[in-house]
């Protein structure tokens, strides 16, 4: 089969974190951490280029892990992504529909590898699985909410 007959008009050019802070902490208590999560994107820049749209996308994941009302550790997160569309084949508003959402998943799974791993390199045991979100929900909310 010819790769080109199969290709997507949305491609994934790359990632980049663009922050991460983490913050542990001893405590005394013990017990069970609660884990609060909270999920956020803004589509940082959209262009076009030859026959190309060019979209860079920001998703923000924030971890905070309690035992009791004593903070065990907090995880603020940004992974950018990098986003290209055929301007030839979608239109501008169909290319923004499918960043927020196809490259919002594209993200969600990087974003949750890297916690994996960051998590457990930095001592948290057992490490930050982030659960799976429903992205129509989270894409509603922000429509419904634009900062």
């Amino acid at each position: 089969m010819n790769p080109k007959e199969v290709m997507a008009d949305f491609q994934f050019l790359g990632n980049r974190v663009v922050k991460l802070v983490i913050e542990t902490k001893r405590i005394e208590e013990k017990g069970r951490a609660e884990l609060l999560h909270d999920f956020d994107y803004k589509i940082a820049e959209t262009s076009q280029q030859d026959s190309s749209f060019l979209g860079t996308l920001q998703l923000s994941v924030q971890v905070k892990a309690k035992i009791k009302n004593k903070i065990l550790f907090k995880i603020d997160l940004v992974m950018e992504g990098a986003f290209a569309g055929n301007s030839e084949k979608i239109t501008e508003e169909k290319f923004i529909e499918m960043l927020e959402m196809n490259g919002l998943a594209n993200l969600m799974n990087i974003s949750r590898a890297y916690l994996v791993g960051v998590s457990a390199q930095s001592g948290i045991n057992p490490p930050v699985r982030i659960p799976m979100i429903n992205l129509l929900k989270l894409r509603e909310k922000k429509q419904s909410h634009p900062d």
